[in-house]
């Protein structure tokens, strides 16, 4: 089995399939209502882009078995390849949500970007999104006929053809691909960090703090009383973020 293979075309996929959600969902919602922030609607296409994520995950996995001379410890591997990249994906978006609200909390711009709580309850029930659509990337492997249902779904024969003829198309072709590799760095980071943290959880060891933003410490230090003592200045370390994904285009942060 080749593993590379397979992630690689996981992350081709998943960047043309936020491409292709932006294009037909965000973009047409965002010019629809006006860019007006609706909870109940975003959470239901929360959920709807994850189910129909979960459902091309397997069916990719299944063309490459498909695509390749398999025994049955190379099937196992590759949907258990193809439900930890889903997994990684779906938790670091949830997490890139919640660091964009705290960071908004924290900086006193939660009324200017019309950040309210019920925000941070959208995100509390994004679990429960995360966990149905695993369940359901499970279910079709463990059931044949709910598989072969989810497989030959016509929203699903949709998505799965668009981004084959897109991911086919003589120019696009090596965008996409070199759009691929960063994607598919940054799901390896991400999850070599969800592991280190699970070992030393597990080991009983602190989870390692992260770097705080600098750009926290200079909106706080511009609401302090300008006679107060200053701070020892602390070097701070910039990393740069890797991760390419279509569909952080938000319409609130145009």
């Amino acid at each position: 089995m080749n593993t590379i293979e397979l992630i690689f075309d996981l992350s081709i996929v998943y960047v043309i399939y936020n491409l292709v959600w932006w294009l037909i969902v965000k973009v047409p919602k965002g010019l629809i209502m006006g860019f007006q922030k609706n909870i109940s609607l975003d959470y239901v296409l929360s959920t709807l882009k994850f189910l129909i994520l979960s459902n091309i995950t397997f069916s990719n996995c299944l063309h490459h078995i498909q695509n390749n001379s398999s025994n049955d410890a190379n099937v196992a591997a590759s949907y258990i390849i193809g439900g930890l990249f889903l997994f990684v994906y779906m938790v670091s978006k949830l997490n890139k949500k919640r660091s964009l609200l705290t960071l908004a909390t924290n900086f006193g711009l939660k009324s200017k970007f019309n950040l309210s709580n019920s925000q941070s309850d959208k995100l509390k029930y994004e679990n429960h999104i995360i966990g149905i659509s695993m369940v359901v990337y499970t279910a079709c492997i463990g059931f044949s006929g709910f598989g072969e249902l989810i497989y030959l779904n016509p929203l699903n024969i949709w998505f799965n053809e668009t981004i084959q003829g897109l991911s086919q198309a003589p120019i696009l072709k090596g965008v996409f691909g070199v759009f691929a590799v960063f994607f598919m760095l940054s799901i390896f980071q991400k999850g070599i960090n969800s592991i280190k943290d699970i070992v030393l959880k597990l080991s009983g060891q602190k989870t390692i703090v992260k770097k705080k933003n600098p750009f926290e410490e200079v909106f706080n230090n511009v609401n302090k009383n300008p006679f107060s003592e200053p701070k020892e200045n602390k070097k701070i370390d910039i990393e740069d973020d890797l991760f390419i994904d279509f569909e952080e285009i938000d319409e609130k942060e145009k």
